[in-house]
């Protein structure tokens, strides 16, 4: 018996993630696989923590964990490359707030350049595109491995029983999904998808609270059909929910912390229906 466990969009939260990774057991047996759907960072203040501790796990366990690329990644390659005046610059600064991302990637040195170059520019436009060179060129030179790393992250992964991916596919393209989903579909298919589907079909990007029209709803949705939404907004819930799937009984579980009588918490695992 072996379980196949999957969890996306912890988005810089990385204690959050170190608790719930106690949930995983990859030791038991080496058929046990672990997928990270995409979105380590940006929200939380330790984006570079969580993307290192993916790619350490990655490292650690060859051919049982596996890493996917989320839009927030594809986002921050984008920002790296971009040009000096690439308008992108801005954009993608703009949206980083209060800097949390940047400021997990880069030095104290780099962190005082920044705030002594926000005194001497006249407009916040002017101020990012001056900051965007000095932030790429810390990060490009102290992460290197990291960043090389995390290029070459696949848009998906395939089973005999799934297909997982951070935002979705081109499901009309049907058994040629692989070819007729462009990259848009992989890492930023909005809105979500329902019905049947040849494979499970299981994805983050989209909170599941906004899925399942509930404010509240943080769980892992299904629609008692081919698809498993497992994006937690752990921004606002702060839990990253976990899929499981065991491989031999072919059912899938969550879990849910409860406390005890001893007021201790404790995950529970329990069946989705």
């Amino acid at each position: 018996m072996s379980f196949i466990y999957a969890m996306s969009d912890m988005h810089g939260h990385f204690k959050i993630l170190k608790e719930t990774l106690q949930i995983i057991d990859l030791s038991s047996d080496n058929e046990n696989k672990l997928i990270f759907c995409g979105d380590y960072i940006g929200y939380g203040a330790d984006s570079y923590k969580t993307l290192n501790l993916v790619k350490e796990l990655t490292c650690s366990y060859p051919g049982q964990v596996y890493a996917l690329t989320g839009n927030h990644e594809h986002m921050f390659l984008e920002f790296l490359s971009s040009t000096p005046n690439d308008i992108w610059n801005y954009e993608w600064l703009r949206a980083d707030k209060e800097l949390d991302t940047v400021r997990s990637f880069i030095s104290n040195e780099t962190i005082n350049k920044i705030l002594n170059l926000k005194i001497k520019c006249i407009n916040e436009y002017t101020y990012f595109i001056k900051i965007s060179k000095v932030i790429k060129d810390d990060i490009l030179k102290r992460h290197a491995d990291l960043i090389k790393w995390l290029k070459k992250l696949p848009y998906f992964h395939e089973t005999q029983k799934q297909i997982f991916v951070h935002a979705g596919i081109d499901e009309e393209a049907g058994e040629y999904w692989k070819w007729g989903s462009e990259n848009y579909y992989f890492c930023s298919k909005y809105p979500h998808s329902f019905g049947k589907f040849d494979k499970d079909i299981v994805a983050g990007h989209i909170g599941t609270c906004s899925i399942a029209n509930n404010a509240n709803y943080h769980s892992v949705f299904c629609d008692k059909q081919s698809h498993y939404y497992i994006d937690g907004s752990t921004v606002i819930s702060g839990c990253i929910p976990v899929l499981k799937y065991d491989t031999d009984l072919d059912v899938y579980t969550s879990f849910e912390k409860k406390i005890t009588n001893d007021n201790v918490n404790e995950w529970h695992e329990y069946v989705i229906k």
